[in-house]
């Protein structure tokens, strides 16, 4: 009877059913000059990854709007934060030394021999050394790599690695480590998002602005609008009367330009 090693490594690993080839996780990280990517490849694929995006608003009141004291609460939006990845790579080079192979041990028994060398147990840190030196400071970039993640045809995720936790839990009787877990967080680069987020400079988009010394009507309308007559719809738009009466540190709505 034949037996599918991928199916059986993804099964062990809690991957799903698994079949044909089993491809890895691999991380490709930048270089300096026209040196091409380098790559680190997981040893052991993983279980789950978790990409999380969050966005930060701002409660704020705006003048002379709703309730009997004049203000109503709005939440102003500020920016959309950069995503955020993280993802557990196991490491494992304990050669098999009894007849019984389970679990973990049982898929790095179907590595090949250049991942294990001599099929017998080796340093796990010479992979988890790699991981490691993604968190340290390029000498020719003057900052640590950006990361490219890729699994088979899943093009998981571009970023910096922000937070590395290493986990050692089983070593030889000389001390040296076997076995290893690293969590890792990775935080993204090149953000659309935050390129979109700039847009609320623009004129044709509804946001607030505190009041500070100096500030006018008109003053405010020229930042905003790029021209000071347009004073008029800021004023509409929070109830003012008295266009001098205008305090430091009152949140004035700021309405987008009707076309």
């Amino acid at each position: 009877m034949s037996l599918n090693k991928a199916k059986v490594v993804s099964e062990l690993l809690g991957l799903g059913s698994g079949g044909g080839e089993l491809h890895k996780l691999t991380i490709y990280y930048e270089r300096s000059g026209r040196q091409q990517q380098g790559s680190i490849e997981a040893l052991f694929n993983p279980s789950e990854i978790t990409l999380t995006r969050s966005t930060i608003w701002q409660q704020q009141q705006t003048v002379g709007q709703g309730g009997p004291s004049g203000a109503a609460v709005e939440q102003e939006f500020r920016s959309v934060e950069a995503e955020q990845f993280s993802i557990e790579l196991f490491f494992d080079t304990y050669g098999s030394r009894s007849g019984a192979v389970t679990g973990a041990a049982a898929a790095a028994s179907f590595l090949p021999a250049s991942l294990i060398p001599g099929g017998q147990s080796s340093d796990v840190r010479q992979y988890t050394d790699q991981i490691a030196k993604l968190v340290e400071v390029d000498t020719e970039l003057h900052r640590p790599p950006v990361c490219d993640l890729r699994w088979g045809v899943f093009d998981i995720f571009t970023g910096v690695l922000t937070s590395l936790n290493q986990r050692f839990t089983l070593f030889l009787d000389d001390g040296t480590p076997v076995r290893a877990t690293l969590t890792c967080d990775f935080t993204e680069v090149g953000s659309q998002a935050r390129a979109r987020a700039s847009e609320l400079h623009s004129s044709d988009v509804a946001k607030t602005r505190q009041v500070q010394r100096h500030d006018t009507l008109q003053s405010l309308a020229a930042d905003e609008y790029g021209d000071p007559a347009r004073w008029r719809p800021i004023a509409t738009a929070n109830g003012i009367v008295n266009p001098r009466d205008l305090r430091p540190g009152t949140m004035l709505t700021i309405p987008k330009l009707q076309p």
